[in-house]
C-alpha cells in the first residue's frame, strides 16, 4: 500500500512540475511600460510599433494623456522603446521651391530659360517644347504648419505641410490648392494631396489655359 501511495505521489509531483514550467517558455514574465508623447499622437505611435509587439503583448491607447501603455516581453520591449524614441521627435523643418510653368507645343518654340532645362527635358517626353516661367517662390515651415505662396501673374497656392517619412525620404503636402486671383476673388484651379521626394524635382500637371497651353507645378523639397 505504501509503495502504491509513493508511486502516485511521484506521478502527481512530476505532473505539477510540467504544469508550472511549460516547455514552450510561454510563462516568461511580461513588462509594462507607459509612453507619453510630446510631439506625435499616441494612435500613430501604436501603428508604428504594431509589427514589433509579440503575440503575448498588448497595447492600450490613452487619448486623454496622449500616452500608450505597452505590455510585452523584455526582449521585445527594447526594440519598442528604440522605435518610439525615433518616432517622437520634434517636427521636421521643410524647405520647398515651387515654380509655375506654362507649356505648349510650337513649331517655333522660344529659347528655354536655363532655370527650366531640367523641367524641359521631362516635359519633352509629353511633346511640350515651348516653356514659360510664370513665377516661383521659396517657402519653409514645419510638419503640421499651414503654408501659402503668392506667385506673379495672380496665382496663389495654399497647403499644409504633412509629415516627413524617413523610410521613403519624402514629405506630404496636404490640401494643396492652386487658385487664380482676379479682382480680389479666388478661382480654384487645382486641388490635391501631394507626396514629394526630398531633393528631387517633381512635376504635377495642374490645369489648361487658353490656347491649349498647360500649366505645371514644379516642386523641389529639401530638409
Amino acid at each position: 500500500m505504501k509503495r502504491v501511495l509513493m508511486s502516485l505521489f511521484v506521478v502527481l509531483f512530476a505532473a505539477g512540475v510540467a504544469m508550472a514550467e511549460p516547455a514552450d517558455g510561454s510563462a516568461k514574465s511580461l513588462n509594462v511600460r507607459t509612453f507619453q508623447f510630446k510631439y506625435k499622437e499616441a494612435d500613430k505611435a501604436a501603428a508604428v510599433i504594431k509589427p514589433l509587439v509579440s503575440a503575448e503583448g498588448s497595447m492600450s491607447i490613452q487619448p486623454a494623456s496622449n500616452a500608450l501603455v505597452v505590455t510585452d516581453r523584455a526582449e521585445n520591449m527594447k526594440a519598442i522603446i528604440a522605435a518610439l524614441a525615433d518616432f517622437d521627435t520634434a517636427p521636421h523643418a521643410i524647405h520647398m521651391t515651387v515654380r509655375l510653368v506654362a507649356a505648349g507645343r510650337s513649331e517655333t518654340p522660344r529659347q528655354i530659360d536655363p532655370a527650366l532645362r531640367e523641367v524641359g527635358s521631362k516635359l519633352a517626353m509629353l511633346r511640350y517644347n515651348d516653356l514659360e516661367n510664370l513665377g516661383e517662390a521659396n517657402v519653409e515651415g514645419h510638419e503640421g504648419e499651414p503654408g501659402m505662396i503668392e506667385l506673379v501673374n495672380g496665382y496663389r497656392a495654399d497647403f499644409k505641410f504633412g509629415e516627413y517619412d524617413p523610410s521613403t525620404d519624402s514629405v506630404k503636402l496636404n490640401d494643396f490648392r492652386l487658385s487664380k486671383v482676379a479682382k480680389g476673388e479666388l478661382t480654384p484651379l487645382y486641388k490635391a494631396g501631394l507626396n514629394l521626394k526630398v531633393g528631387q524635382t517633381v512635376i504635377f500637371g495642374a490645369t489648361k489655359t487658353q490656347g491649349q497651353r498647360a500649366i505645371f507645378l514644379v516642386f523641389n523639397a529639401k530638409r
